[in-house]
């Protein structure tokens, strides 16, 4: 099954859409076929297995943590796609991953 980039805020809604929006336009802008999905935190521990990438919003758990690093799944603050701040960087390293 292929991996996919999981985006989790409290609801999997509103501003997780709006970054797993972002970062599937950028893909789609580089030629990058990767399945981007907005989840909501509650679900996190069921959805790591399928992914490759784990983008949040407000700062994971240490057992959310622990269970990405078990699983190999990367995981990169979500924040900087709102504010612009960083984005470009992280948005490289996570292009890096799935290229």
């Amino acid at each position: 099954m292929k991996r996919k980039l999981i985006v989790a805020c409290g609801s999997g809604v509103a501003t997780s859409q709006t970054i797993a929006s972002k970062i599937a336009s950028k893909f789609e802008e580089d030629g990058v076929d990767y399945p981007v999905e907005a989840v909501d935190y509650k679900s996190i521990q069921n959805e790591l297995p399928s992914a490759g990438i784990y983008v949040y919003i407000a700062q994971p758990d240490e057992d959310v943590l622990a269970k990405a690093d078990e699983l190999g799944v990367k995981v990169f603050p979500g924040i900087p796609f709102l504010t612009g701040m960083g984005a470009d960087e992280i948005y490289s390293e996570i292009l890096t991953l799935v290229k």
